[in-house]
């Protein structure tokens, strides 16, 4: 399975076969994975235009709360 980026609100593949991701637990092959051929220059004006006056409107401290949240969600939701 070759996993996609999330590029300006869109999940693309990139080019080529990538790197292969293998399980820390059984060190079998997962997935694959690329940034080949993306558009980095894109993507930080997306960040800077879209992404950063988004983020802007909360507090330092609500990010914190986001951050946190979501490291809950995934020890939550950690299978191993």
């Amino acid at each position: 399975m070759k996993l996609g980026n999330l590029v300006k609100d869109q999940w693309v593949e990139g080019d080529g076969d990538g790197t292969v991701l293998t399980s820390a637990v059984s060190g079998e092959p997962v997935a694959t994975i690329t940034s080949d051929g993306l558009d980095f220059a894109g993507m930080l004006e997306y960040a800077r235009t879209v992404g950063g006056g988004n983020l802007r409107r909360y507090t330092f401290h609500e990010r914190g709360d986001m951050l946190k949240a979501l490291a809950q969600y995934l020890m939550e939701h950690n299978r191993h």
